[in-house]
């Protein structure tokens, strides 16, 4: 006879832990798609997954990372923020950089210089007049998400 053993994870999505169980030889994969299944609304492309402040690569075994029964999983999901800014002929521009919650002020400004080649020496960003962000606070504290709009002055 043969038993099938199975995992049992938690998931942890903004400090909520969410049980989810898995066969013994699931890989990153497999869990992405179980949260995708379980919450029917975070896409397996913008999930990120970190254990022991590793960022779990999608083919790798979870055993790989020693990932055993009750261990602790942080989900972080990505998003598009739409940046607007000119570019360097001078037209406006939305520029467009994926980050999560996690990510800082300062981490979009390097997403912004190393996918569109945009000069941040001294730039700023702020969400409306008078309003600049700070480089070190994170995307949350200022509660950026998708919807947001963000400009470079």
């Amino acid at each position: 006879m043969c038993f099938l053993q199975t995992l049992k994870v938690k998931v942890v999505i903004d400090g909520t832990r969410f049980p989810i169980e898995l066969p013994n030889d699931a890989t990153v994969q497999d869990l992405k798609e179980a949260v995708h299944r379980m919450f029917n609304f975070y896409a397996v492309e913008n999930q990120e997954l970190l254990f022991n402040g590793l960022l779990l690569l999608n083919y790798i075994k979870l055993e790989t990372y020693e990932v055993v029964d009750d261990s602790e999983i942080i989900l972080q999901i990505f998003f598009t923020v739409g940046i607007i800014g000119k570019n360097p002929d001078g037209q406006y521009h939305r520029y467009e950089v994926r980050a999560h919650r996690s990510n800082t002020v300062q981490d979009l400004k390097l997403k912004l210089h190393m996918y569109h080649g945009l000069d941040i020496t001294n730039m700023n960003l702020q969400m409306r007049p008078e309003s600049y962000l700070q480089d070190r606070t994170l995307l949350w504290a200022n509660e950026i998400s998708s919807s947001t709009d963000i400009y470079i002055v």
